[in-house]
């Protein structure tokens, strides 16, 4: 059967395919634009290069961080307990803003500042913008104890060092005698300096002691965190910010209106069925099964087993420690860095490792060390809350 339309319905189905075409031309621009990795550690990029990870992290972690898109001449006058992080900022500063910061420190502001374009914001600066020979995701060791190595080991790939140190100057971390991480007294504040901010990362929070690190710079939960996003961004003129924004979350919202209209009409035109509405009956079976095939199979350690490594799993990924870590270090870890103040999560997984190795292993102790540690996992928001 031969289908002929009218010019009216030729005409419309031509401005149809027209439209559809241009989204889709625009949407790939656009997509191929945002998939690049831009290099800049902004805590609204989830790319490797990002540090949205760090920032997330920080809030989870209990810590009062927010995002400052002001100006550094705005700098809050109360800086007791405040600290500010430069992430790698992508211009250089003017006179105001290394002032602001100068003030903001002498008021007992803390800075930190990751890379050579963050040192230029700092007074007292001596960093060097050269990358370190085989310096590539290479681990560094403590030069001091101090409060800042107390995460022993880091690793990152420094794209620059700081100079011969000043005599209140302290290197933390160094390479053949080149300052990696290095702190300072400025006036009641203090400087903290990074050779480049791969330890707060997305591709390197996880590495080595880079999350302890960064914990270990911003200070206890009681500060408060401003995450620069200012400096990611340029303020020169404001056609070249604000021009092409627009234009983009207009066309997105053309699309939108347009596929809504799409979707509006093909929903009054599209058959109508009753709504499926699954048993809840369903979830409750699969358990059924479950425990009848681990009963049938005599599988009272597969049944503690499972549980068990499912939650190391995921308190070493909250936690950002190796999987191997042991069950004293994940413990250790749950109890100074998330607070977890539940008792019995040591005595807990001990009891587990060693039922683990009883030949012997009851299915009432299975079922109450299982118990346990599902609740430590509720407490510790490893697993759902509902």
């Amino acid at each position: 059967m031969q289908i002929t339309l009218d010019k009216n319905d030729r005409r419309l189905l031509q401005i149809t395919i027209a439209v559809i075409v241009v989204l889709i031309v625009v949407l790939a621009v656009f997509s191929r634009e945002d998939d690049k990795d831009s290099g800049v550690p902004t805590s609204y990029s989830a790319q490797s290069s990002g540090a949205k990870a760090a920032y997330l992290l920080l809030k989870e972690e209990g810590y009062n961080v927010e995002r400052w898109e002001s100006s550094l001449s705005e700098l809050p006058d109360e800086a007791a307990k405040t600290v500010l992080v430069l992430a790698g900022p992508i211009r250089g500063a003017d006179k105001e803003e290394k002032d602001a910061v100068r003030l903001f420190l002498n008021r007992g502001g803390r800075v930190l500042a990751t890379g050579y374009n963050a040192s230029i914001f700092i007074p007292e600066s001596n960093a060097i913008p050269e990358a370190l020979p085989d310096a590539v995701a290479k681990e560094y060791k403590p030069d001091i104890p101090s409060s800042l190595t107390r995460a022993g080991t880091i690793k990152f790939s420094p794209p620059s060092h700081w100079g011969d140190p000043k005599p209140a100057q302290l290197v933390h971390y160094s390479h053949d005698g080149k300052g990696l991480v290095v702190s300072y007294k400025v006036g009641k504040g203090e400087v903290i300096w990074w050779a480049g901010s791969g330890c707060l990362m997305n591709s390197g929070i996880r590495d080595a002691g880079n999350l302890d690190l960064l914990l270990n710079s911003i200070g206890p939960k009681d500060t408060h965190v401003l995450w620069d996003e200012y400096l990611h961004s340029w303020h020169e003129t404001e056609t070249g910010y604000t021009s092409f924004p627009p234009i983009r979350y207009g066309l997105v919202q053309c699309g939108l209106a347009f596929v809504a209209l799409l979707l509006a009409y093909a929903r009054r035109n599209a058959p109508i069925h009753p709504l499926y509405e699954p048993s809840r009956l369903s979830p409750l079976e699969f358990v059924n099964t479950l425990g009848s095939l681990y009963q049938r199979a005599n599988a009272a350690r597969t049944a503690l087993e499972v549980p068990y490594h499912r939650f190391r799993a995921l308190l070493a990924r909250k936690l950002g420690l190796r999987s191997n870590a042991s069950s004293a270090d994940l413990a250790r870890g749950a109890r100074r860095r998330l607070a977890y103040k539940e008792p019995g999560l040591e005595k807990t997984l001990e009891q587990i490792e060693q039922s683990l190795n009883d030949l012997d292993l009851k299915e009432a102790t299975v079922l109450d060390l299982v118990q346990k540690l599902s609740q430590h996992a509720h407490n510790l928001k490893l697993i759902s809350q509902e």
